[in-house]
């Protein structure tokens, strides 16, 4: 397992991060073309495909070669729908984005994820740029500006846009090896009179509000997802630190449990105030589902699926292996010519200092 783990998380790491000038290419050409004719609704259709399409070669190795199986209860078979979502997620993992994907490719919406994320994600070469285009919103710890969040959430008020939006309300993970941020929320709760949660931070209210505020009226529903990763907790009942991307490629975890829970946004509150208490209670009982995955009784946690009416969701190895082989043949001529290689590395090069030029520009307006 040692070998096979280690030898796929270098070759899937090289691969994901490898193609970012390929798939910044694609993109460059298609905003070029649709800029001169089509729609904003057309350009992100067609930008959509093309998201759908790597989210799933990354599916390939994170589910099908790391043989992830995915337990799915509650509400799963609301994915058989076509719905404009807002997506609620606990945050215990930087895998916890890549759970956005399980979810949305079972519902065929895996090329509408665009997530509210941290500015810092900017920074990465090609793909900084490109999300912010594809339409995820980055907001900036300590210093939110509201402003700039409005506007991006205005681009996705088109009704012919459809998009599952990804928010974690905790805003940062809850990480047991960093105490200090657990107590710190602990202490953020007593000070607004608020339940004192045991297996999630509290949730922050500011940028969840601004989604609802603007897009209420766009989204069908919202998804309280709930996902927790087997072998977080230790024989002896102690939970530790959840799995992280490079242990999870590697097959560390075998089994992740996915929580889903259909709200129809008819019950979700229209003002700040009122979502403030429906968000809390919202994590009071995701709290309580909670305890069934980290109880120290070992024999609840073993029984959880059967009690639970867990589900074991299969995923079609087409769906990954497609994206996989899509990327390898628009990747061979790239390596293997002359012409293939400068034009990598003038993508790479060229298109990474553009973006981040842009995006600095785009910071001060």
């Amino acid at each position: 397992m040692g070998v096979v783990g280690g030898f796929r998380y270098v070759f899937g790491s090289v691969m994901m991060i490898g193609v970012s000038p390929q798939y910044f290419g694609l993109w460059i050409v298609w905003r070029t073309l649709s800029l001169m004719v089509l729609p904003d609704w057309m350009y992100q259709w067609g930008d959509d495909k093309l998201y759908s399409m790597y989210q799933r070669l990354v599916l390939f190795f994170f589910e099908t070669c790391a043989r992830v199986e995915v337990v799915m209860y509650g509400d799963a078979d609301a994915l058989k729908k076509k719905e404009t979502v807002l997506y609620l997620g606990n945050h215990q993992s930087t895998v916890d984005w890549l759970v956005g994907n399980m979810v949305s490719v079972r519902a065929g919406s895996i090329g509408h994820l665009r997530y509210v994320m941290k500015d810092t994600l900017q920074l990465i070469p090609l793909y900084g740029h490109y999300f912010y285009a594809h339409g995820c919103i980055y907001v900036k710890r300590g210093q939110f500006n509201q402003e700039k969040m409005i506007r991006s959430l205005t681009y996705l008020k088109n009704p012919k846009i459809p998009t599952w939006l990804i928010v974690f309300p905790e805003g940062t993970r809850y990480y047991p090896a960093t105490p200090n941020v657990i107590k710190k929320s602990e202490q953020f709760a007593r000070d607004n009179n608020l339940q004192v949660l045991k297996h999630h931070l509290a949730p922050k209210i500011r940028g969840t509000w601004l989604v609802v505020e603007h897009l209420h009226s766009k989204f069908d529903a919202v998804y309280d997802i709930s996902v927790f990763y087997e072998g977080t907790v230790s024989d002896d009942g102690v939970r530790g630190n959840a799995p992280q991307l490079a242990e999870f490629l590697m097959g560390k975890c075998k089994r992740v449990h996915i929580h889903i829970r259909r709200i129809p946004m008819t019950e979700v509150p229209h003002t700040e105030d009122e979502l403030k208490h429906w968000l809390h209670n919202l994590y009071i009982e995701k709290d309580e589902l909670a305890e069934n995955f980290f109880s120290t009784d070992k024999q609840l946690r073993d029984t959880v699926q059967q009690r639970l009416g867990g589900r074991v969701s299969p995923l079609n190895l087409w769906s990954t292996l497609s994206a996989f082989l899509f990327f390898s043949a628009i990747s061979t001529p790239i390596i293997c010519t002359s012409l293939g290689n400068s034009l990598y590395y003038h993508i790479l090069v060229y298109g990474s200092l553009g973006s981040y030029i842009w995006l600095a520009v785009r910071s001060v307006c």
